[in-house]
């Protein structure tokens, strides 16, 4: 996944002895009884969709949550339960824990009348088991089992949800696209289930196989079952619907299945000035982290952010001012998380005044010799350094490093549609190179003039040919053939390429095309090798790596070109099947990832997947920029400064994108994410700044964050903006990006 994404949608627990043994945000005053939700947590539930259910099921209105591990199930928990949660993770081990008394629990629970909501493993734990006798400790609830297809990778699909879903839990008919990470991919058995009656709401709308080895397909596999079990009810999801506040309904509409009730929660805004705080959650909870987790997302005493190890290896410290690691079953794996391969990354955290805080079994695999790691007592130690924390002086803003004295000249499109941001943000900030950015139609006006290299982005190569026009694609094409570089990456790749189907313009500059124009394979994590002159060209030896795809070109052989030499650095080697639709596409395996060489006197690089969109491949995009200059730029992080505003920022023109580098990220009395419609994921953000034309829709969007006490400010700098701006209630317009800073303050 994109960080963009990653960290816009990380939204968002009680001590034994001092904390009360469950927690919910009740509806005082409700006609009905609160609801009982009880919350798996012990070994095999693990990571943030955990945390996820935590956070959903505490802040629920009229319920109370309650944790539970395989202990607490055997001992009667779920005798005062009225539903249970069953989140992702390895539904093995949460068989194991449960036991074989538990299991049975389990199935008398929801065959006597109670609710079984489950996701991914949640699905895995009430399936069938194998015909090879594998997971002989599944439930068999439900007449599925899982089938090859299964635990291939980790991506977002689209799932069909048909009319039965509408009907019996009011989930709307259509397409949702959901996060799948290695769920079953079911067929339902021949032999039904004594007492049970199931009905398949949604299915597989299309596929991922991020191996080069073919597997079945998931297209069209049921994905999500709802089942009358004897009296009570049952439904599962193969996917992680937790994970994104934009598909909620589906978790409201589970709930309206097995309880006949609506459920709903809300999350209270962030409060200007909060710690920022990553929770780590690389492993199974336990009870008492699990209350830990709900005192933090109901209390709202600092802003709470689930982290993992993978979100640490995206960067993620950079946007936190400290992180918890609690005691709990995982504890010991807290290592993997924070050092290992991520240590370099903690210590530059600890360095620029971050805090670790931790204790118990977490604290024996912390590194208490580090400046900055504290190793406490129990959870109410924790708590109260973090405040201490808290009330220390602020730190002095990041000090930017100075320009060389002739720093290499680098240009980016800049249009509303582009992936440019973070290779910006790497050029920026880089002391060797000096950053413009070019409006398309600034090409045929000598823009180009004086740069010694151009960035050609993602969004669509099509779209950027014609913003540019042909007189502009004339300019760049003579700009590389003169002796400039270019720096193509998806939809850039793709322009600088042959036409492969009549009607999509391209600047022909390399004798390789896209291999299958008319389709589009969606986007996901894929993994690619470097070839012998790829290893060569980028000086490394690091062949193999995982980088994201969206949907850019295969590049097959075209036809040659006159003084040009380009050679493929990196093939695909995953297949990656369509992950949007159910239609087949070309092979993707065996095909160039990333062309590099010559076109006249002038240089390219091509990447046809986005390594710039995860920070732990950065390091081809400065490898690349490096063959191109002969210099690769220096990394130089943008820190969260702490007390700093959480501003979100619409990415759309030339003036926003100068407005953003050529201020608000030098400003260390804020810190700024980019945002996109729908505006769905703001708990975090103190405030939103809109760039482009404001509309009643855009701003219908952000009634909840407004109401909340977020703040919207829309730079309004054409009269069309302003007369928009005059109807919507609760923004700020200003005239100008000026008064900006000052809106955001007031």
């Amino acid at each position: 996944m994109n960080i963009v994404k990653i960290v816009c949608l990380a939204a968002l627990v009680t001590v034994s002895g001092c904390l009360a043994p469950e927690s919910g945000a009740s509806s005082k005053g409700a006609d009905e009884k609160p609801l009982k939700v009880a919350v798996f947590v012990g070994s095999g539930a693990r990571n943030i969709g955990a945390f996820r259910w935590l956070e959903i099921t505490a802040r629920a209105k009229n319920v109370v949550a309650t944790p539970v591990d395989g202990e607490a199930v055997r001992s009667g928990a779920l005798d005062s339960a009225d539903v249970l949660v069953m989140p992702g993770g390895r539904a093995h081990q949460e068989a194991k824990s449960l036991g074989q008394e538990g299991r049975e629990r389990v199935k008398s629970f929801v065959r006597g009348g109670g609710g079984y909501i489950g996701s991914c493993a949640g699905f895995y734990l009430v399936s069938q088991p194998s015909k090879t006798g594998v997971r002989k400790d599944y439930l068999g609830l439900i007449p599925f089992v899982d089938t090859p297809s299964g635990g291939n990778g980790r991506a977002e699909l689209n799932f069909a949800f048909n009319e039965k879903a509408e009907k019996l839990a009011g989930i709307k008919k259509g397409i949702y696209r959901i996060l799948y990470s290695r769920g079953p991919v079911p067929v339902r058995t021949a032999r039904e289930v004594e007492g049970t009656r199931a009905e398949v709401l949604a299915t597989y709308h299309s596929d991922y196989n991020p191996k080069s080895a073919p597997y079945p397909s998931k297209a069209g596999h049921p994905a999500v079952v709802a089942a009358e079990c004897g009296k009570g009810k049952l439904f599962a999801f193969t996917c992680h619907p937790e994970n994104d506040a934009n598909d909620y309904e589906c978790i409201k509409g589970a709930f309206r299945y097995v309880t006949g009730r609506e459920v709903d929660w809300d999350y209270s805004q962030r409060k200007r000035g909060q710690l920022v705080v990553g929770f780590m959650c690389d492993d199974s909870f336990g009870v008492q982290t699990a209350r830990l987790a709900q005192k933090l997302v109901t209390d709202e005493e600092f802003d709470v952010i689930p982290l993992n190890k993978a979100l640490v290896s995206d960067g993620m410290l950079h946007n936190l001012d400290a992180v918890l690691v609690p005691d709990g079953e995982g504890a010991e794996n807290v290592g993997a998380g924070l050092y290992g391969e991520n240590a370099e990354r903690t210590k530059a955290f600890l360095a620029r005044g971050g805090r670790i805080f931790a204790w118990g079994r977490a604290a024996r695999t912390a590194k208490r010799s580090e400046s900055g790691v504290t190793c406490v007592a129990d959870s109410d130690a924790a708590l109260a350094a973090m405040r201490a924390f808290a009330a220390e002086p602020i730190p002095p803003p990041q000090v930017f490093p100075a320009k060389v004295a002739k720093p290499i000249r680098a240009g980016v499109l800049q249009n509303p549609v582009n992936s440019c941001l973070p290779i910006a943000r790497l050029l920026d900030f880089s002391p060797e190179y000096e950053l413009t950015f070019i409006a398309p139609e600034e090409y045929v006006k000598g823009a180009l003039e004086g740069l010694d290299l151009v960035i050609m982005p993602g969004g669509g190569a099509t779209r950027q040919y014609k913003s540019i026009g042909d007189d502009g694609a004339a300019a760049l094409k003579r700009f590389v053939r003169e002796g400039g570089k270019y720096y193509g990456v998806c939809a850039g790749a793709f322009l600088a390429m042959q036409q492969s189907i009549e009607g999509f313009s391209r600047l022909d500059m390399v004798p390789f095309k896209d291999d299958d124009p008319a389709y589009y394979r969606g986007d996901a994590p894929v993994k690619i090798a470097l070839t012998d002159d790829g290893v060569t060209a980028l000086e490394t030896t690091n062949t193999t790596h995982t980088v994201i795809y969206f949907g850019g070109p295969a590049a097959i052989p075209g036809d040659p070109i006159a003084d040009t030499d380009v050679k493929v650095l990196a093939r695909y080697e995953s297949r990656l099947v369509n992950t949007r639709q159910p239609k087949p596409v070309a092979e993707l395996a065996g095909k160039g990832a990333i062309l590099g060489g010559r076109v006249g006197k002038g240089k390219v690089f091509l990447s046809c997947p986005h390594p710039e969109k995860q920070e732990q491949t950065m390091e081809l995009v400065r490898r690349g920029l490096k063959y191109l200059t002969g210099v690769a730029p220096t990394t130089v992080h943008l820190e969260r400064p702490r007390g700093a505003l959480s501003v979100r920022y619409q990415f759309s023109d030339k003036k926003a994108a100068d407005y953003l580098f050529g201020t608000l990220y030098r400003d260390s009395r804020f810190h700024v994410w980019p945002v996109k419609p729908p505006f769905v994921e703001l708990p975090h953000a103190d405030a939103v700044v809109l760039t482009s034309a404001v509309s009643e829709k855009a701003v219908k969007k952000l009634t909840p964050f407004i109401a909340r006490g977020g703040r919207v400010v829309a730079v309004c700098d054409t009269p069309k903006k302003r007369e928009a701006a005059k109807s919507l209630p609760g923004v700020i317009a200003v005239k100008s990006y000026n008064e900006v800073s000052h809106a955001l303050l007031k």
